[in-house]
């Protein structure tokens, strides 16, 4: 079961790399964007701009036609690389910022579920004897991952479909189904470790129940609050 643990340990410390290694190239790709729209092309438009009223000033006159030459050809220069970058921001990086954001949500999810914090109803935690939850709670994981391989299934065949239809966006010109190759690997990861947790329930993490816990929290509070109040009185 060490073997076990471990595997599902380092599977983990790799999604948390790869998710956190998503969201930080996103917040690149808007960083650079924006210095794109707002910094670069503003100083790129005022360099051609100066070079191009330079063959017309007295600094040109006095110091001779080859410096004209000279700014005649940075100012083709810069305008024909001006004009290859385009004016705005950098129109391949908003799609790829929601690829980086699909991602790094998928790997976020495969994390909250490994680590307990995921949704789940509680109703059946309250009917339920006691003695029964842990063989609820191994019925559970299987159900989850029967549901997670059944979506891996159903995402390698959409997969599949995208190949064979050769699907391109046309802005980044990355094929799509390079991109789509994250559902199965996500829906594979999260199935086999519910399948995990079912066949070794004490590797199951503790259901954090945020939900409940922030509820009873505010419940505890007023409740100070209100023998605060009396007390005061």
């Amino acid at each position: 079961m060490k073997i076990v643990e471990k595997i599902l340990n380092y599977l983990s410390f790799g999604e948390k790399w790869a998710g956190g290694i998503c969201f930080l190239l996103l917040t690149l790709l808007m960083i650079a964007d924006v210095a794109k729209r707002e910094a670069i092309d503003s100083i790129l438009n005022g360099v051609t701009e100066a070079l191009g009223a330079y063959p017309n000033t007295s600094v040109a006159n006095f110091l001779g036609d080859w410096t004209i030459y000279i700014s005649g050809s940075l100012h083709s220069g810069i305008q024909g690389f001006s004009e290859w970058m385009g004016l705005g921001g950098i129109v391949w990086a908003q799609k790829l910022s929601l690829y980086f954001m699909l991602w790094g949500g998928l790997f976020g999810s495969a994390l909250a579920s490994a680590k307990g914090s995921h949704l789940r109803p509680e109703i059946a935690d309250k009917v339920l004897p006691k003695k029964v939850l842990p063989y609820i709670k191994i019925v559970e994981q299987f159900v989850i991952a029967a549901f997670f391989l059944f979506l891996a299934y159903l995402s390698i065949i959409y997969v599949i479909e995208s190949i064979e239809l050769d699907e391109v966006n046309p802005v980044t010109e990355i094929h799509l189904w390079k991109v789509q190759l994250i559902f199965p690997y996500i829906f594979i990861s999260m199935g086999l470790r519910h399948f995990t947790y079912g066949i070794f329930p004490k590797l199951a993490p503790e259901d954090l129940n945020e939900a409940t816990e922030a509820l009873e929290s505010a419940t505890a509070e007023e409740q100070v609050s209100h023998a605060e109040t009396r007390g005061n009185k």
